[in-house]
């Protein structure tokens, strides 16, 4: 499963540092180093609009990451939390995806079409 924002907590930065998209991973082959777990939030789906980040709801779990080259991939060694957002920005996060009039693209065509 593929997740938009991850927020992982700092005392350095105010609201944590996040970065994104990252990939969940169930099963690994190699073994985990559970020393270097972290707090993290994710943020499964959301959109920026007027400043403001809209989304349906937020994950919250401990795990540890791996990074290759441009790809980070999040593995949770504990249990994940749902937690809904407000009333307010899951109707946001609707009308932004439902109500978007460019959501129905033009199939993209080749050089030789």
């Amino acid at each position: 499963m593929e997740v938009d924002e991850v927020t992982v907590p700092s005392s350095d930065v105010p609201g944590g540092l996040t970065f994104g998209p990252v990939t969940l991973e169930d099963v690994w082959e190699d073994s985990v180093d559970l020393s270097n777990e972290l707090p993290v939030t994710m943020t499964p789906h959301c959109r920026r609009f007027l400043g403001i980040r809209w989304y349906t709801e937020t994950y919250r779990a401990r795990g540890v990451f791996y990074v290759t080259r441009d790809h980070i991939t999040l593995r949770p060694v504990a249990r994940i939390v749902i937690e809904r957002a407000t009333w307010w920005r899951r109707l946001g996060y609707w009308l932004l995806t439902r109500g978007s009039p460019g959501r129905k693209r033009a199939p993209a065509h080749s050089a030789t079409d």
